[in-house]
């Protein structure tokens, strides 16, 4: 399956999209913002990777009233709908566009922030990019990282039942299910939880702190100790 097309049809359909493939997407928002409000409340600067359409922007802004934003998001038609946000919240003097690539991006930040982007990427494309993300989060930092993750040993036939079914109750048409559970390992990618604690562990990070877990769909973060 090829990748999704954020500047095709699925982007223009994105908000409403994203919240029937990923569960529980508006809490994995509100707790992003929490964690980030609880921990780094004075930060200067964050470092948003692939912002979508922008719905998260305004509660980061309100968590760390202090930061400015930089994002990087490589979709032409997401930027614009990020545009729209900030132009809606007059946000213009705290948000700046950074590189369209992560691997442009220089400094580091007090908080890193990375929803929903990994599971986009092959298993051999993450890890690199896991590397990018850490080594941007700056001593006392913390970075927030949301992706598909499947879990060890567990009974995908009955996870994939509840899935299905969920799907069904938004009232999704069979073929249309059937194409969201074919996507998985072709179009969406499990992030090895294994991988992620080996590399922030190798980037002298905290290990992960699960926040949420919604089916397969999950929320961590992670601090770098101050001095680092």
């Amino acid at each position: 399956m090829a990748r999704l097309d954020f500047d095709g049809d699925y982007g223009r359909h994105y908000d409403q999209r994203i919240r029937r493939l990923i569960p529980a997407y508006d809490a994995h928002l509100e707790l992003a913002a929490a964690t980030l409000g609880a921990l780094v409340p004075t930060a200067a600067s964050a470092l948003v990777v692939g912002p979508g359409a922008g719905e998260e922007l305004p509660s980061l802004l309100r968590a760390m009233p202090g930061a400015t934003l930089q994002l990087v998001e490589p979709s032409e038609q997401m930027r614009g709908f990020c545009s729209a946000v900030i132009a809606e919240t007059q946000a213009g003097e705290r948000i700046a566009w950074g590189p369209n690539a992560l691997t442009e991006v220089a400094g580091r930040f007090d908080a890193v922030i990375c929803q929903n982007v990994l599971h986009l990427l092959p298993p051999a494309e993450q890890e690199p990019v896991l590397q990018q993300l850490c080594a941007r989060v700056g001593p006392g930092g913390v970075l927030v990282l949301s992706s598909f993750s499947e879990e060890k040993d567990a009974d995908l036939e009955l996870w994939q039942a509840i899935a299905r079914a969920r799907f069904h109750a938004q009232g999704l048409e069979s073929e249309a299910i059937e194409r969201v559970m074919a996507s998985r390992n072709a179009g969406v990618f499990s992030l090895d939880p294994d991988r992620l604690a080996t590399q922030l562990r190798l980037a002298q990070m905290e290990p992960p702190t699960p926040l949420l877990q919604a089916l397969f769909n999950r929320l961590w973060f992670s601090r770098r100790p101050r001095g680092q």
